[in-house]
């Protein structure tokens, strides 16, 4: 929704998206608004050094896909003329255009333009609660002509230094959003890079029955030029790319300006390369396509399951080998034990018995090891796309009311909230470690002791996580005793 007076755009309502999941019985949730008129969307800021408009603002033109409104400082020597401009429906682009011409007949000085950049808080529900797995947004900048990105959450928002403030208003920029986990503001350059940013906290909105919080959402403001000399009868344009919708991959990867970084589907341990981001998109489309296999009620947990399926049969061969690599290796531990002691003072003949061992029974060192560093890419591809999709938040599956949320039992304490999943995730684990060969007893022991934290790790994660995780751990135990099997059939040969 546009505001004809200059007020920029007051507020976004997006149709295809709903605040929270329906529940049978209950009123119909809102849809998700995304802004507010305190701080408006693609709003030309006065700067207090001498931008003096009128309030009023005349409409020049107005289809149903572009408004042009123009306004003219106190002293009627300046005319700013601003347009918004929306792409084809579904889309959730804009283009916003501002003109500003000198009608004197002398040079006027125009101060720093400023353009908000919207504010959002870090999750479209009011409801939300910590554990429901939405609270995650912030601020993030893009710096021109380079890959690195400034991220920041509620907290550092509010706590920027004036120091740091200085720095990001002089800080060249390709682009800028605000964003809750699931949705953005975003605007960015075409041809030249944005002078800066101004970053901050604002109070969150006011709503009856949801208590204000002072710094309850981030605000961006995107400063477009420094101070400028405007000669007599010259105008001056500037020109930018906007966004405000959901945070879906291939929309804001389709953009080609880096704005599919804020999503981090690249991340890869503390890196982000860009054939990780590929991955993630690749096995994200797989999903989707599974999905629309099945029904509506069960499509996406379907996805998932059928997704882990297909990585766990790709990888069978390299699993497969681990295994029998180190079932193998388990067998030679007593051989491995009595060289040890009978070579314990020469390191050096101990290690190359060790090694003539291994090659009499073709067992290698690591067999057991680099068929699972192939996998680990795969591993993070999964996770990024299981925590980032916006196409699973409020599927559900079987109990789990929503995927992109931890699956609470509705009869749970809130002390102590019960989640299935994540319990059985922490069973399948633990019963693939007791079952899967290791050479090390105190490897062993940290494996028991890692299923543990693992499940407290996962006991907050989205149920598609620890769905994935499930599925994984129980295909990887039906794995062991198939191979297993397939060992004991070969031995009387």
């Amino acid at each position: 929704m546009v505001a004809p007076d200059g007020g920029g755009i007051a507020e976004v309502v997006l149709d295809h998206y709903v605040q929270d999941k329906p529940q049978r019985g209950k009123t119909p949730p809102e849809k998700v608004v995304l802004g507010h008129y305190d701080y408006p969307f693609l709003a030309l800021v006065q700067d207090p050094a001498g931008l003096n408009l009128d309030s009023g603002a005349t409409v020049t033109s107005q289809t149903e896909t572009e408004l042009t409104i123009t306004r003219q400082s106190t002293d009627k020597r300046l005319q700013v003329t601003e347009t918004w401009a929306t792409f084809p429906e579904g889309t959730y682009e804009w283009r916003y255009t501002v003109t500003v011409s000198n009608l004197g007949d002398s040079s006027q000085l125009l101060p720093g333009l400023r353009l908000e950049a919207g504010a959002l808080p870090p999750s479209v529900s009011p409801n939300r609660k910590a554990s429901r797995g939405e609270a995650a947004g912030g601020a993030a900048i893009g710096l021109f002509n380079e890959s690195k990105t400034h991220s920041f959450d509620l907290k550092s928002l509010s706590k920027l230094s004036l120091e740091k403030q200085s720095e990001l208003a002089m800080l060249p920029t390709q682009w800028t959003a605000v964003h809750s986990k699931y949705f953005l503001f975003a605007l960015w350059s075409f041809d030249q890079p944005l002078v800066g940013v101004d970053a901050s906290a604002v109070p969150s909105i006011h709503q009856e029955g949801v208590p204000t919080h002072e710094y309850g959402r981030c605000r961006l403001r995107a400063i477009l030029s420094g101070p400028v000399t405007l000669p007599p009868g010259e105008s001056k344009t500037w020109t930018v790319g906007a966004y405000a919708g959901p945070k879906n991959y291939h929309r804001l990867h389709g953009m080609k300006n880096g704005l599919d970084t804020i999503m981090d589907m690249n991340r890869f341990f503390f890196w982000r390369p860009a054939w990780m981001g590929f991955l993630s998109r690749v096995l994200l489309d797989g999903m989707v396509w599974i999905s629309g296999l099945f029904p509506a009620s069960i499509g996406w947990g379907m996805g998932i399951i059928c997704l882990t399926l297909l990585v766990k049969l790709l990888f069978w061969p390299l699993s497969h080998k681990s295994t029998v690599s180190m079932r193998r290796m388990q067998a030679l531990q007593p051989q491995l034990k009595e060289l040890r002691e009978k070579y314990k003072d020469d390191p050096t003949k101990m290690y190359r018995k060790q090694q003539e061992l291994f090659k009499e029974h073709k067992v290698s060192q690591f067999g057991g090891c680099l068929p699972m560093l192939f996998q680990i890419p795969v591993f993070f591809a999964l996770f990024n796309t299981f925590r980032n999709a916006v196409e699973l938040r409020h599927a559900g599956f079987l109990w789990a009311f929503d995927l992109s949320m931890p699956d609470t039992l509705a009869f749970s304490p809130s002390f102590l909230p019960i989640r299935p999943l994540a319990l059985l995730m922490g069973a399948t684990m633990y019963w693939q470690q007791k079952i899967t060969p290791s050479p090390d007893p105190q490897q062993a022991k940290m494996m028991n002791m890692m299923t543990v934290f693992f499940m407290v790790l996962f006991y907050g994660m989205p149920s598609a996580l620890t769905l994935y995780m499930t599925v994984n751990y129980v295909l990887g135990i039906l794995q062991t005793i198939i191979t297993r099997k397939l060992e004991a059939r070969k031995q009387p040969a």
